[in-house]
């Protein structure tokens, strides 16, 4: 059996699904939900696994982890999640990129984990992913503020993060960098990122992944 990584995994699942129009966690491919799919990637690797939100209706698939300060959307789910986190480092996805491989997750956490960094995002061709962010727990303290303080969003928490640990603390990783997406072009790199918000984008992912299927 491989060495699980010591990094409590998190599916960041709180979010209202307000453009698609039904709660997105529960949304099933191939039989499964889109939250039994994360969470079974991050067994993979993480030495703990928890859903990051108040959805004490997933509790039968894993620890929830309420928010310390309800509605105020994925921020304060990351603050909660780092407090609540049994292991020295924390990795946050979201629930709605089901197709984005255990390998890339994997090989992204591997490649921080043998680094001085504090932390780091997924960057995928020249765009931040900043639902994708691994953390070392130490950090809910300063992240616990900014967040009081009103800093709720994502992309703007991690770079002034950056800029008060020093620049470089944050270790920006391009997923088309990694090993597992060698030979992959631009777009396919792209595609496994492609956030599920809308009917629409419901419908391409299933439309997509029919044709692979055949």
């Amino acid at each position: 059996m491989l060495e699980l990584l010591p990094i409590t995994g998190f599916v960041l699942a709180g979010g209202r699904s307000s453009r698609m129009g039904r709660d997105k966690a529960l949304l099933e491919l191939d039989g499964r939900t889109l939250t039994e799919i994360a969470i079974g990637k991050l067994r993979e690797f993480c030495a703990e696994v928890a859903v990051a939100g108040s959805r004490e209706d997933l509790s039968g698939l894993a620890r929830v982890v309420p928010d310390l300060r309800p509605g105020l959307g994925p921020a304060a789910a990351v603050e909660a999640g780092l407090s609540a986190s049994t292991q020295p480092w924390a990795l946050f996805v979201p629930v709605d990129a089901p197709i984005v491989p255990v390998e890339l997750l994997q090989q992204w956490a591997e490649l921080v984990l043998r680094t001085e960094a504090k932390g780091s995002y997924l960057s995928v061709v020249g765009q931040v992913q900043p639902a994708f962010i691994l953390l070392r727990k130490e950090l809910g303290a300063r992240i616990g503020e900014m967040v009081g303080a009103g800093e709720l969003r994502l992309l703007r928490l991690w770079l002034r993060l950056d800029v008060m640990l020093g620049p470089g603390s944050l270790l920006a990783v391009e997923a088309e960098t990694l090993p597992c997406t060698r030979g992959w072009t631009s777009t396919e790199v792209a595609n496994v990122f492609a956030n599920i918000n809308t009917p629409e984008d419901w419908n391409s992912l299933a439309t997509r992944l029919g044709q692979q299927n055949q």
